[in-house]
Order: structure tokens, then C-alpha cells, then sequence
């Protein structure tokens, strides 16, 4: 009997908001009753906060005072959707070259959220973000957590990267009255932590299960393999990358609960999410504006978003580097959020130590770009299970000690037997679908058709 489940949910997790200064009740409130908006509604609330977001950001952010001076475009004239073309798209260069650290008029660094993050794109970027808009953001997030059968106490087991390091006691006492998560790091998916792991959900029951797509995919295929029929779960969300359909079909297979998987990223949070009836995702349209950039509605196309919400350092036609498609028609759920059919263009290839213990490239991103000085983009390519090529995109401030990191962190995940080569580039090319791949593992290709990166 999980006796601390009706403490956290009625008192502590609360508690702990109220401390940080978020305040969600109304939000809870508002969202609830918004998702059952019909189109029509939903497409005015967002007008109305979108023309609220170009005007605040034209009347106290000097980037974007700039970017609607060059291209003549006046707040006022606005008058419906169709008029955000007359804006360009902001970019992560844009965002790392210009934006980042020029917050709006009446914030101050200290006054909001900052973010950092390499995304999927592997292109670092900061953000800040103001208090009023996370506190939504976060409201939005236990709603589609909600829909996916996890609500504020739930204990939760994650399949998530960078989590086996000792931890503050502040922030274990933290988790173990809010989140109350336990992990498993991907960085170490090795036989005696999947045992660790699977030991802690027999003894914990969490309800719950959440992960990057593809390390809960190779988890349930341990468990299968393995022969291990006694770990279920309540619901499994996934996230990070895209799941496909016998993935999918193994992991509910598996773990006997259905999969929710879900779209968001930190510079924006969530994005989109599964509900019970599995027809696509919902976007948190309360949040945000998504275009599709492209005429071929039946084929991925890039997706530009709006943050509704977010004043300190607006991020206005942002084109995020994924691609979706639109999903028409009413969900059987009843919701009237708009809806993607399908995310895709995310991707991030398993890559091994010279042991062979599959290492995801998802989990190790971050380790290669945000923490290391100087390296504006990385691309990591196996050809053996002992060897690496490493390309990378250097930016002001690489030095001698950002290789000699770069060679510690390949120590430190894959071990000292790894061998590896660093190669600088200019670029890193996309895929023909435009999308950028951070790890790509050709040990079992038998071709290198793609070639190296150009440099």
C-alpha cells in the first residue's frame, strides 16, 4: 500500500509549486474545461493571445522591434492567421546568435526560467521564460498526464538519460514528494541496472511508466527476451523520438498497458499528446500556434510554432527542425484540439561500447553539446564497436580543454577501450527529409551510402 500517494497529491506536491511562486489552480481549472472548446472557439482564444504576443513583443522586445521593422510589419495590421507569413521564421541560430539573452523590457535574468538544451537538432540554445507562462505550461503538462492515467502522487518509473549520478538531498527529498520518480539510465543500460530497475518496480508498482521511445522499446525487449511476464503498468508514455508501430505493438505487448506517446521539446515544453483514443495527437493549443510549412498536406512538412505564452523572450514562427502532418476530421474523445496525424524526422541511432551494450544516442546528446564549451553541433558515427568518428561544428570558444572534455565524456559512457577520431566540419548535412542526425551507428549497415559529413 503506497501510504505517501494521498500526501503528495493533496499537500506536498502543491506545496512545493506555491514555494517555487506557481500558482495552478486556475490554470487546472481553465484547461479542463477548454480541451472540449469547439475548433471555432479554440481558433479565437488563439488569435486573441497570438495578436497579444505581437504586440507585447513589439512593444518591449528589441529583437523583434527589429525583425518587424526590416520586414514592415505593424501589430495592428494584424488580422487573422494567413498574416503570419508576412513574418520569417526564427531559426536556433537565430535564437543562439541574436535572441538568446535579450529578455523583454521588465525582466530580469533572475525573474525567469532558464533553459538550455541541444534539442534533437543538436544545436544548443538558451531560453528564458517567464514564471506566468510556466506555470500554464506545467498545468498543461498534468493535464496530458491526465489523459494518459498519471495524475500528482502516482509513483513513476522513467527510462531516461544522464540519471545515475549522486543527487543533492535537497532534490531527493524533492522527487520524493513531487514527481517521485525512479530511473533507469540509459547511459548504463546494462543487464545488472535493467535487473535494479525491474527489482524497484516489482517492490514499488509505480502505475506509470515514461521514456524515450526507443530505450523503452529496448527495455521491453529485455523484459521480453528475458522471459520476465511481471511488470505491468497502468499506461506508458514515450517521448523523445519517433516510436513506430511494431514498437508500439511490442512495448503494450509487453508491459500490457497502452501507449501514449507525446511530442514536446524544453524550449516550448509540451507540444502535443495522445489521448485514450489514440487518434493522433492533441496540441496544447491554449499554448500554441503550430503551422505546417509546405502544400503537400499528405507528406511531412516543417513545423513552425507560436508561444502564446511565453513574454519574457517570445518565440514567435519558430521553426522547431521536426516534421509533421495534420490530422483532420473529430476525435472520438470529444476534445476539440487540433491534432497532428503523425511527428517524424526525429532521430537518434543506438550506438554501442566495445562490450556491445547499446548506448541511445538520445541520452548522450546533451553530454556532447551543452556541456561542452565551444562545439556548436556534433555527429557521432560507429563503424565498429570499438571506434568513432566524431564530427563536429566549433563555435567561439572551443579550445584545447573542449577536446580533451569531449575525450573524458567518451571515457566515461563508452569506456576506455573506445577508440575515436575527431573531425571538424563547417556543417553537418541534414537528411533528404531535412532533418539532422545526432548519432548514426553503421556497424550493421554494411554501407556508409550517406557518406561523412562535408566539411
Amino acid at each position: 500500500m503506497d501510504l505517501l500517494r494521498p500526501i503528495v497529491a493533496r499537500f506536498t506536491y502543491d506545496a512545493f509549486l506555491r514555494r517555487d511562486g506557481y500558482r495552478l489552480r486556475g490554470h487546472r481549472r481553465d484547461l479542463a474545461a477548454s480541451q472540449y472548446f469547439s475548433a471555432d472557439e479554440l481558433q479565437a482564444l488563439q488569435l486573441e493571445r497570438l495578436k497579444r504576443t505581437l504586440t507585447a513583443a513589439h512593444a518591449t522586445n528589441a529583437f523583434y522591434q527589429d525583425r518587424f521593422r526590416a520586414c514592415g510589419f505593424e501589430p495592428g495590421d494584424f488580422r487573422g492567421f494567413a498574416d503570419l507569413a508576412g513574418l520569417p521564421v526564427l531559426t536556433k541560430d537565430d535564437i543562439r546568435s541574436q535572441l538568446a539573452g535579450r529578455l523583454s523590457a521588465g525582466y530580469r535574468p533572475e525573474r525567469v526560467l532558464q533553459k538550455r538544451t541541444g534539442g534533437s537538432t543538436g544545436v544548443p540554445v538558451r531560453i528564458g521564460i517567464d514564471f506566468d507562462a510556466v506555470a500554464v505550461k506545467k498545468a498543461a503538462a498534468e493535464r496530458h498526464d491526465a489523459w494518459a492515467h498519471r495524475h500528482p502522487g502516482d509513483r513513476l518509473a522513467a527510462v531516461w538519460g544522464d540519471t545515475s549520478g549522486p543527487r543533492p538531498w535537497r532534490e531527493r527529498l524533492r522527487n520524493a514528494l513531487t514527481a517521485r520518480g525512479f530511473y533507469l539510465d540509459t547511459l548504463r543500460f546494462e543487464p545488472a541496472a535493467i535487473d535494479a530497475f525491474i527489482a524497484r518496480i516489482r517492490r514499488l508498482r509505480p502505475p506509470v511508466l515514461m521514456g524515450h521511445a526507443h530505450s523503452v522499446f529496448r527495455l521491453a525487449e529485455h523484459l521480453r527476451e528475458h522471459g520476465i511476464a511481471d511488470i505491468g503498468f497502468r499506461s506508458v508514455i514515450t517521448t523523445a523520438m519517433v516510436l513506430t508501430e511494431a514498437e508500439r505493438r511490442t512495448i503494450e505487448a509487453v508491459f500490457r498497458a497502452p501507449v501514449f506517446d507525446r511530442y514536446g521539446c524544453e524550449e516550448l515544453s509540451i507540444i502535443a499528446s495522445e489521448c485514450e483514443a489514440h487518434c493522433g495527437l492533441h496540441i496544447f493549443a491554449e499554448g500554441l500556434y503550430v503551422e505546417l510549412d509546405g502544400e503537400r498536406e499528405d507528406q511531412p512538412r516543417p513545423l513552425i510554432l507560436t508561444d502564446l505564452l511565453n513574454r519574457a523572450m517570445p518565440l514567435i514562427r519558430y521553426e522547431v527542425g521536426d516534421l509533421g502532418i495534420a490530422e483532420t476530421g473529430t476525435c472520438p474523445c470529444g476534445r476539440g484540439l487540433p491534432r497532428l496525424r503523425e511527428v517524424s524526422g526525429r532521430s537518434a541511432d543506438f550506438l554501442y561500447t566495445p562490450d556491445r551494450v547499446p548506448v541511445f544516442g538520445i541520452s548522450i546528446l546533451d553530454t556532447f553539446v551543452i556541456h561542452i564549451p565551444g562545439i556548436k553541433q556534433c555527429q557521432i558515427v560507429q563503424d565498429r564497436y570499438d571506434h568513432l568518428d566524431v564530427y563536429i561544428v566549433r563555435d567561439v570558444g572551443f579550445t584545447d580543454e573542449s577536446l580533451a572534455r569531449l575525450g573524458r565524456n567518451v571515457v566515461q559512457i563508452f569506456g576506455e577501450r573506445m577508440s575515436y577520431d575527431v573531425h571538424p566540419v563547417t556543417e553537418i548535412p541534414q537528411t533528404e527529409r531535412g532533418k539532422y542526425r545526432f548519432s548514426i551507428c553503421r556497424i550493421e549497415e554494411g554501407t556508409a551510402e550517406d557518406g561523412p559529413p562535408g566539411g
